[in-house]
């Protein structure tokens, strides 16, 4: 298993797309990272990976009882870098 504060902890599948979804959206309801990221039944466990890594923070709306999720400080610094790469790689420099 993959230290959890390792870089090595992204490379499983959608973690960075989680990362790059939340850097657009700010904070969102898990249901959204379900339809516009990934619906795969293992999402819970990715999400409280980035959780431990503490890029993300999970909480519970008192309004609607969704489950909540935003960047952390640090998570937005993470997905802000992941967003600058992503651009780079698209570029025709």
């Amino acid at each position: 298993m993959k230290p959890a504060n390792d870089i090595r902890a992204l490379e499983g599948k959608h973690m960075i797309s989680i990362l790059l979804y939340l850097n657009i959206n700010d904070r969102c309801k898990k249901i959204e990272i379900y339809d516009n990221v990934s619906n795969n039944p293992r999402l819970p466990d990715k999400l409280d990976e980035l959780e431990t890594m503490e890029l993300i923070t999970q909480f519970k709306d008192s309004d609607s009882r969704s489950m909540i999720i935003a960047l952390t400080p640090k998570g937005k610094m993470v997905a802000q870098r992941l967003s600058e790469l992503e651009r780079l790689i698209r570029s025709n420099i």
